[in-house]
């Protein structure tokens, strides 16, 4: 029997069990100030003028936000 056809016969838990299936939502953290940005990876949040956490570097924003003063 061939190693392709035993893994067809798993089921996707067995395979997720076995690592060879990633869950299809991963879990995120929420994003806070000094996180560092989900889209470049490389610049830090931080909030802009209408309190929105926002990365300096690529521009993304969190769509979340917007708060009274």
């Amino acid at each position: 029997m061939d190693v392709t056809d035993q893994t067809a016969k798993l089921s996707s838990f067995e395979l997720f069990l076995q690592g060879k299936l990633k869950p299809v939502e991963e879990t995120t953290l929420p994003l806070r100030a000094g996180s560092t940005c989900p889209q470049c990876g490389q610049g830090k949040l931080d909030y802009n003028g209408v309190l929105a956490l926002e990365c300096p570097l690529c521009g993304f924003s969190g769509g979340e936000g917007g708060g009274c003063t």
